[in-house]
């Protein structure tokens, strides 16, 4: 069977499938037009995000029986067209759940506790002790919109700390837990000290983070998105910023990703973005874990095991 890998990975996934009964062609560094070129001979495509699977792409891939995405999110792949063509399309949920949890938690607790900026400040040779004074996460309330994978392993993870967790999701039921407290998004709203974002990107979530979204919380909030970039409208967390009502936040995904094709108006969005003393970013690291990329190339090739 015919594998055609398009996005980096570990030289682990390569290993194991050396020892499956397939040929593969490790190609990172092709363009979107190469790919659609060496697309027809392809019967399973592992991928990332490095293009869009639309109806292009899949029509060119005539002999696909499987796609794996070695991730969770899959908005930049046309599934419905896929599954009328025949093709099956797996992602790998969970497996950077972990990573994500405590990154999530990490970012949160550095925030409150202005680790960002004592550590520049020290490095400064700026001893400020009462400007840095933290606050605890104990007795205050950690809300999360979605509470798949990562949303749960971030309640988890922040359990120790004493505080209350309480988490929306559109699509579960009956999900509250040990760690979390299932509510409706007008308790989300009233209670929440801290929030992160966990949920897909999608038509309904796009912009989701906008100017109503910030003024509906009763309270001042720590803002986290750890989840996709365009589910937050940037120019609204800033005003959301100006105004107060976000004390601060972390940012590990933003709309365009690609710094080096980024447009003039883009440029000029992230450099009044990264002005904010009160923002800290990260580049899509969260879950970007040794371990979680372990899991991944497991995931994988359990998958590719399952057509075999």
């Amino acid at each position: 069977m015919n594998v055609l890998i398009i996005d980096p990975y570990h030289e682990s996934l390569l290993e194991e499938l050396d020892k499956l009964p397939v040929s593969y062609s490790y190609e990172p560094a092709l363009s979107r037009t190469e790919i659609l070129e060496r697309l027809p001979e392809a019967e399973i495509l592992i991928m990332n995000s490095r293009i869009n699977i639309d109806k292009e792409a899949a029509d060119a891939a005539r002999k696909l029986k499987l796609l794996i995405r070695g991730a969770v999110g899959m908005d930049h792949i046309d599934m419905e067209y896929l599954a009328s063509k025949g093709v099956r399309a797996q992602n790998c949920p969970g497996v950077n759940a972990d990573s994500v949890g405590e990154q999530s938690v990490a970012m949160l607790l550095a925030l409150r506790h202005h680790l960002y900026r004592a550590n520049r400040q020290v490095k400064n040779f700026v001893w400020s002790r009462e400007e840095n004074r933290g606050h605890e996460m104990g007795k205050k309330t950690l809300g999360i919109i979605g509470y798949g994978n990562t949303g749960k392993a971030t309640a988890r993870k922040i359990s120790g700390f004493g505080a209350r967790v309480i988490a929306y999701d559109k699509y579960l039921q009956n999900y509250g837990d040990e760690y979390a407290e299932a509510v409706g998004m007008e308790e989300i709203f009233r209670e929440t000290d801290a929030l992160s974002l966990h949920i897909p990107l999608t038509d309904e979530t796009h912009h989701l983070a906008n100017a109503d979204f910030f003024n509906s919380f009763t309270k001042p909030i720590y803002f986290l998105n750890l989840a996709r970039g365009p589910i937050t409208n940037l120019e609204d967390l800033m005003k959301a910023i100006d105004e107060e009502k976000v004390i601060a936040a972390a940012i590990d995904v933003l709309p365009n990703e690609n710094f080096k094709k980024l447009s003039e108006e883009e440029r000029d969005l992230y450099s009044r973005l990264f002005a904010y003393e009160n923002i800290v970013f990260s580049p899509h690291i969260g879950g970007w874990s040794v371990e979680s990329r372990r899991n991944t190339v497991d995931r994988i090739i359990g998958h590719v095991k399952e057509v075999l």
